[in-house]
């Protein structure tokens, strides 16, 4: 009986002993009011919108005998009207990271996509990041993020897919950083993928929305093959920021597109700069959609884009702003490969109309 006393404390005393793994919570909450006009199912008026965006991170790492270090992220963004999503459909991997670099397990960004959706700030982020070959989240991801080596380091990311070659997903990135200039470029490709289309999303979604990859089945000897190529710079000098960057786009096979053919490609192309004065900020931006080919044909659905945000700085962690952007087609009613309204601002595609424009204020804040 003694010795099952004994026995019982120590394990007791195990399980109750202190945690020392460090959890920290992060995010930003971010309001938006909106003015869009030319908006589908409305005769070609405008709309008022609002849109509240909460993001949720909670990271955990944990110091090891061996001296590297165990991590893990569960994240995600509660959106409304509408919409109330479960924890873990945005973030929700395992890394360990040593001296080698960091390896992680699990639902996770494309690093590509971050690094897109980081340069085209300030209003230009639906062409740059959300339209698009590229993938926006590999559910079943396993990457690697090099250690840095002078200012340069790299990344690769596979998206296991459906377990077998046929369905799959893989990118490398690389970065500099040094001598007042951020160089980022990237190159990926996916294969067979149900979601494929002209929408930046999950791999291999299937209907069933983010954090889950489907069964990859694209139909009855259907198959399709998406590659992206990036590169981009930013160059700080003072009090000002210039950035410059290129884009390709490439669909192949059964994609769903609003021209339909073998293969489909789009090339874009961004110009921005911004200025700092004390709590203001101030931003300008151009973006050029080129027209589509497809399976060599070109067609005239091309489109330029003027953006300008207002920055004013309210705390350490706030930011209030002021936006516009206008959408401005080559011919009325084709926006480039598109197939939604969503995928530019509500705009109606297929109408008579040849612009779009949103206006937008609100408040950015991080926590």
């Amino acid at each position: 009986m003694f010795k099952r006393v004994l026995i019982a404390t120590a394990v007791s005393a195990m399980f109750a002993a202190p945690a020392f793994a460090d959890v920290t919570i992060s995010g930003s909450a971010e309001m938006d009011l909106m003015y869009k006009t030319n908006q589908a199912g409305t005769n070609g008026k405008g709309k008022v919108a609002e849109e509240i965006a909460v993001i949720v991170n909670i990271d955990g790492t944990d110091k090891l005998d061996t001296g590297d270090t165990l991590k893990w992220r569960l994240a995600q963004k509660v959106a409304t009207p509408g919409r109330y999503d479960s924890f873990g459909q945005r973030e929700a991997w395992i890394g360990y990271e040593t001296k080698f670099g960091e390896v992680r397990f699990g639902n996770q960004f494309s690093n590509q996509y971050l690094e897109m959706d980081g340069f085209a700030n300030n209003g230009s982020g639906n062409l740059w990041a959300d339209f698009g070959s590229q993938q926006v989240q590999y559910a079943n991801g396993v990457s690697y993020f090099s250690p840095k080596f002078s200012g340069f380091s790299f990344a690769g990311q596979y998206d296991l897919g459906n377990g077998r070659n046929s369905a799959r997903a893989m990118e490398l990135t690389a970065n500099y950083t040094g001598y007042g200039f951020n160089v980022a470029a990237g190159a990926a490709e996916a294969k067979n993928g149900k979601s494929a289309s002209s929408e930046a999303g999950t791999f291999g979604a299937n209907g069933k929305g983010w954090g889950n990859s489907g069964d990859f089945t694209v139909g009855t000897n259907a198959e399709n093959k998406l590659r992206t190529y990036n590169i981009d710079a930013k160059y700080k000098t003072g009090a000002f920021d210039l950035a410059a960057g290129y884009k390709r786009n490439e669909w192949n096979g059964a994609v769903d597109l609003a021209v339909a053919g073998q293969k489909t490609t789009v090339d874009q192309f961004l110009v921005a700069a911004g200025y700092t004065m004390g709590k203001n900020n101030f931003n300008l931006g151009y973006q050029r959609v080129q027209d589509s080919k497809t399976d060599g044909t070109k067609v005239d659905n091309g489109m330029n884009v003027l953006n300008a945000q207002y920055n004013y700085t309210l705390s350490k962690n706030t930011v209030a702003f002021a936006q516009v952007r206008h959408h401005m087609l080559d011919t009325a009613g084709k926006a480039s490969v598109m197939t939604g309204a969503s995928q530019l601002d509500g705009f109606a595609i297929g109408s008579d109309k040849k612009n779009a424009t949103r206006l937008m204020v609100g408040t950015w804040t991080a926590f």
